[in-house]
């Protein structure tokens, strides 16, 4: 791993545990207030008399009861650790003196560390101020990601990194976003807004937002699969060519199971309780990993749209153009001729603009059935497009792109170490481009020359696939931390039961 990216990694990890110690300090000061409020039915006239009686004594302590705003209002205390049931008992007197009752029965849950919960409520109590922090964490992480994301395109226009920290940036900032509303409900009015809710709301947001974008990922995945169609028919079957397929398998999929659950455990967002830490760490485990790399998959989409428009500046003293095959008899395919015209624009507008002559370095060997190698056929078009031959310096050993970029450095730096540098390709190939040049040491600029609409889609999901397998233990350690956030988050009964 390269130093810098060694450090931007590192980034993320200090900014991560960070995050985690300030959670830790902000809950040391929150979980010390371990009370419950209980409201009660609906009361046209307060109550004379509220009385509270436990069905085993030492557990729990009643510190409020009283009727107010057309509601009965208690406040309970753990004493120590155990279950106790509770009958709150609400009497109002007729004019003769006769009484009127209405009871309450709950069960009420004291954990070690003296939090307290009963069976259908729990509210909030200072919890609030964490589920407030939590969210304002979501956001500063993502803020934190855009700032990595914007420093790591000023130092390496195409990269990994940027595709990452844009991925990060998406998916926390939703969160943090589509929190904010809550969060300020249970700041404002707690008591309207029970705290059980911080037992669903990580699952409640993830899947809210990976429902939300299920139109999308549907028109998606019925566009990258005609485009597959297409290019089958065009190129032939081979697996490169079905990954637009197999990925629309695996989003409609997730889709499916998603909505499946959310259907079946809807009444757990609504009414939830302890109990349903099972399907929410379920809920929360299957919706954090799809939104994790639906963000990633519209940052890898978004960067790579953006490389094929990009138009570099003119002032460049090279010019390499990227070989992808040739017809038999030496000629270029309409693929390759495409990225050569496009340079050729490129090379026009530039002399045109400031006067400056840029070299070209047409790249590309030859393969077992051509003729003659690709920079050899690529100089032969540009020599009858009026290129003067001096000006053409062609590279004719490379086998792939990789190759491209270290013999093209290796011919430009033997004339002018110095050179600025710009790449020709095809407008969905820039991306992976500009990445293979930054990985030989290469500082190169690219442009895209316009193709068929059905290339795009595949060539942008190779860009994903890349990206996930060249940093896997990046993604391994990153999708550890979100399941494991999501686990915790949906259990969080048994981590306060531990305290």
């Amino acid at each position: 791993m390269q130093p810098h990216k060694m450090s931007y990694f590192k980034k993320i990890f200090i900014f991560m545990l960070s995050s985690i110690l300030l959670l830790s300090v902000a809950a040391s000061f929150i979980f010390p207030v371990k009370t419950l409020d209980m409201y009660f039915g609906y009361v046209e006239e307060p109550y004379d008399r509220i009385t509270v009686e436990y069905k085993t004594e030492g557990i729990a302590e009643t510190l409020l009861a009283e009727s107010e705003n057309e509601q009965v209002h208690v406040r309970f205390s753990g004493i120590k650790k155990g279950t106790v049931n509770v009958d709150i008992i609400c009497y109002r007197y007729t004019d003769d003196g006769a009484p009127l009752c209405d009871s309450y029965s709950t069960n009420l849950t004291v954990t070690g560390s003296g939090f307290i919960y009963s069976d259908f409520h729990y509210n909030f109590n200072d919890y609030q101020y964490l589920f407030f922090f939590i969210t304002i964490s979501y956001i500063a992480f993502g803020i934190f990601m855009l700032h990595l994301f914007k420093k790591s395109r000023k130092e390496a226009f195409f990269s990994y990194n940027s595709i990452l920290s844009l991925g990060l940036m998406l998916y926390y900032m939703l969160q943090g976003l589509a929190l904010i509303p809550f969060s300020l409900k249970a700041l404002i009015s707690p008591e309207k807004m029970s705290g059980i809710y911080f037992f669903t709301f990580n699952s409640f947001v993830l899947t809210a937002i990976s429902i939300l974008s299920s139109p999308f990922l549907l028109i998606f995945s019925l566009l990258i699969s005609i485009s597959n169609i297409k290019l089958i028919k065009k190129e032939g079957k081979r697996v490169t060519n079905l990954l637009g397929i197999i990925l629309s398998f695996l989003l409609v999929t997730g889709l499916i199971v998603i909505i499946l659950i959310f259907m079946k455990s809807f009444s757990s967002y609504l009414d939830p309780t302890p109990k349903d830490a099972a399907i929410n760490i379920t809920r929360g485990v299957i919706s954090s990993v799809f939104v994790y790399f639906e963000c990633n998959l519209l940052a890898t989409f978004f960067l790579a749209i953006r490389a094929g428009r990009h138009k570099p500046e003119f002032n460049k003293d090279y010019i390499i153009i990227l070989g992808c095959g040739i017809r038999p008899d030496g000629t270029l395919y309409p693929l390759l001729r495409g990225r050569v015209d496009r340079a050729i624009a490129f090379y026009r507008e530039q002399l045109e603009k400031t006067g400056k002559k840029a070299v070209f370095v047409p790249s590309g060997g030859q393969g077992p059935d051509e003729i003659i190698s690709e920079g050899e056929a690529m100089k032969r078009y540009l020599i009858e497009q009026g290129i003067p031959e001096e000006q053409i310096l062609p590279e004719t050993r490379s086998q792939n792109t990789l190759q491209n970029m270290q013999y093209s450095k290796d011919i430009i730096e033997s004339q002018n170490p110095d050179a600025k540098i710009v790449f020709s390709t095809t407008n969905y190939h820039v991306y992976r481009g500009g990445m293979l040049a930054s990985s030989v040491g290469m500082n190169a600029d690219g442009m895209g020359a316009k193709t068929k609409w059905y290339f795009w889609p595949n060539a942008l999901i190779r860009e994903l696939v890349g990206m996930l397998v060249k940093e896997m233990k990046v993604h391994i350690f990153l999708l550890i931390i979100i399941v494991t956030h999501a686990v915790l988050i949906g259990n969080i009964q048994l981590i306060l039961n531990n305290i």
